[in-house]
C-alpha cells in the first residue's frame, strides 16, 4: 500500500513538473488570386514599379502618374475579368488599344497585388513592359 502511495507520488509529481506545451502558432494565410469579377475589383490606386501610379476608376477611365506627374490617360472596359485599355490620350501607346486578363490578389479580403497577364498580344511595347510585373494596392 505504501509502494502504490509513493507510486502515484511519484507520478503525479513527474506530470506537475512538466512544462506547458507551447500554443500553437496560426499560419498567416498567402493572399489569394483571383480572375477580377467587376471593376469595383481593380477601382483605386496601384503602384507598379516600372511605371508608377495607375488609377482606375469605376467611370471607365484611367490616368497614370510617374513622380506626382500625369503620364498618360485614358479609357477603358472591363467584362468578364478581362481588362481593355481603349485609348491613351498621348505617348507610345495612343491608338493601340490591347486586352489584359485581370487577377487580384486578396488578404483578408482586402486586394494587395493586381496582375496584368495580356490576352493574345500588346503592340505598345512600354506598356506590356510596365505591366509584366504585379501591382501593389495603394488605396481605394
Amino acid at each position: 500500500m505504501q509502494q502504490l502511495a509513493l507510486l502515484l507520488l511519484v507520478v503525479f509529481l513527474l506530470t506537475a513538473c512538466q512544462s506547458p506545451q507551447p500554443p500553437t502558432p496560426t499560419p498567416t494565410l498567402a493572399p489569394v488570386e483571383t480572375l477580377a469579377s467587376s471593376i469595383d475589383d481593380l477601382a483605386g490606386v496601384w503602384w507598379f514599379s516600372k511605371i508608377g501610379m495607375i488609377e482606375f476608376k469605376v467611370d471607365g477611365t484611367y490616368s497614370i502618374s510617374f513622380k506626382d506627374s500625369l503620364v498618360d490617360e485614358g479609357t477603358y472596359t472591363f467584362d468578364s475579368g478581362k481588362f481593355t485599355w481603349d485609348s491613351a490620350s498621348s505617348g507610345a501607346c495612343k491608338d493601340k488599344p490591347a486586352t489584359y486578363e485581370a487577377y487580384v490578389a486578396r488578404q483578408d479580403d482586402k486586394p494587395v497585388q493586381l496582375r496584368m497577364q495580356v490576352a493574345g498580344s500588346d503592340p505598345c511595347n512600354d506598356r506590356a513592359n510596365a505591366l509584366s510585373s504585379p501591382g501593389k494596392f495603394q488605396y481605394p
